[in-house]
């Protein structure tokens, strides 16, 4: 069987489930919460578009990010569902966004239901379980210069821009680190020649995505 085939149509039927289905919508404006860290998790949300934050913040008041998305569509709440857990997660809108609310109980009839749909859930499910550990575990193992210098090729290899933040403290929530440290590096960046600032000052700039991809296998060796 063709595993792509069989994803796409369990996600098929859960798109016709939820335009079928007359369920309560929501309106979340731009700097909103969708789901907020230690919330309990009674519903779960189906948005199309989703553009939305990924926080965490720690107990001693540091706070890391898992970035800025942009999805044709998103769940939220599914992993909250299945664990039973408070969600340990700020998801805040970037965009005003309009929220499908699903009861539980409709949610488990369609898992019970519709075998495809828990195929493409628990593939879905095990890519951002993945995502997020390799984010993880490169911001825990390698050095802070090392996790910028990678973000920075991916944002300009990717087909799709990632957004970047107005403000220097939010770029260094994403690697939860101070500002102060965000910044230093930033300027060894620019001192060795390896990026440079947008003539607005707004966007840092890779001068030779090469170099900077030897300087990321030098620390992967």
């Amino acid at each position: 069987m063709d595993k792509m085939n069989l994803l796409q149509q369990g996600y098929e039927i859960v798109r016709r489930f939820i335009e079928t289905e007359p369920f309560r919508t929501l309106s979340v404006g731009k700097g909103d919460y969708i789901l907020k860290q230690h919330q309990v998790v009674n519903e779960i949300y189906w948005a199309s578009p989703a553009h939305f934050a990924i926080l965490h913040t720690a107990k001693n008041g540091k706070r890391l990010s898992l970035g800025d998305y942009s999805l044709e569509d998103n769940l939220f709440g599914e992993f909250e569902y299945f664990s039973g857990e408070l969600s340990p997660f700020d998801m805040i809108a970037t965009t005003k966004l309009e929220l499908i609310a699903i009861p539980k109980q409709k949610f488990t009839q369609l898992l019970l239901n519709e075998g495809l749909v828990a195929f493409w859930l628990n593939h879905r499910i095990s890519s951002i379980y993945q995502h997020t550990m390799n984010i993880a575990l490169e911001r825990s193992l390698y050095p802070l210069k090392f996790n910028i210098i990678k973000d920075m090729v991916t944002r300009h290899t990717l087909p799709e821009q990632s957004i970047n933040h107005g403000y220097m403290y939010q770029e260094a929530e994403r690697f939860g680190c101070t500002e102060r440290a965000y910044s230093r590096i930033i300027r060894e960046l620019i001192v060795e020649g390896l990026i440079t600032k947008s003539d607005d000052k707004s966007t840092l700039i890779p001068v030779d995505i090469n170099h900077l991809q030897r300087y990321i296998e030098k620390y992967q060796r």
